[in-house]
């Protein structure tokens, strides 16, 4: 995942609403990805007010190592679309951030979208890259708000800036389109993906032993 080449779709808007979450204990635990970065995922514990008490609030809390000493902290939000499942990344407020490469991603902060397929022995995710929604916008395939901001020099990103009903839209329209539909249904069939043809990034996780 680390050698990842672009830059993931990002939002300033969740791409869920309170109805399409739910919450499956099975993919808590600790997992290791390919490079054996652990990742350790809990039920997400949140208060509603100052001097409430923390209660479950049915997302998860995603604590990424990159190395033992470096950690980035997300609150992911598993929910479904037309019974897909995907899992909202965002960075966790209370956490510091771009402590490693992957929290770095998400400097603005923003949401980040990833389809997912999980059973207790595997998590596949596949976040949806820049470069799949660039192609969309240079064939003029999709009109959707977004700001271009100027990273550096020599490069700029696509900010989705859309509300989250115009992001559902969006994902129903072409991140479940048959092709795209497809191309990560092989992916996860096969356990891998080649970098030369990636328009995303796809990573899978196997339990701790």
């Amino acid at each position: 995942m680390m050698a990842m080449t672009g830059c993931l779709v990002s939002s300033l808007h969740p791409f869920y609403k309170e109805k399409d979450i739910y919450f499956d204990p099975v993919m808590t635990g600790s997992w290791l990805d390919g490079d054996s970065c652990l990742w350790v995922i809990e039920a997400n514990m949140a208060s509603t007010g100052i001097m409430s008490p923390e209660k479950r609030d049915n997302k998860y809390r995603i604590t990424y190592y990159e190395e033992t000493d470096q950690a980035g902290v997300f609150v992911g939000t598993l929910f479904q679309i037309n019974g897909i499942p995907y899992v909202d990344f965002y960075p966790d407020p209370d956490e510091d951030q771009c402590v490693t490469d992957l929290t770095s991603w998400h400097e603005f902060p923003t949401h980040t979208l990833a389809r997912v397929q999980y059973s207790k022995d595997s998590i596949l995710l596949y976040w949806f890259g820049e470069d799949w929604l660039n192609d969309l916008l240079e064939h003029n395939r999709i009109r959707i708000k977004h700001e271009t901001v100027e990273i550096s020099s020599d490069y700029s990103r696509h900010v989705l800036t859309a509300s989250t009903d115009e992001l559902q839209k969006f994902i129903r329209k072409y991140a479940n389109d048959a092709k795209t539909s497809e191309e990560i249904e092989q992916i996860f069939e096969r356990g891998y993906t080649e970098d030369t043809d990636e328009y995303g990034v796809f990573l899978k996780l196997k339990p701790v032993e």
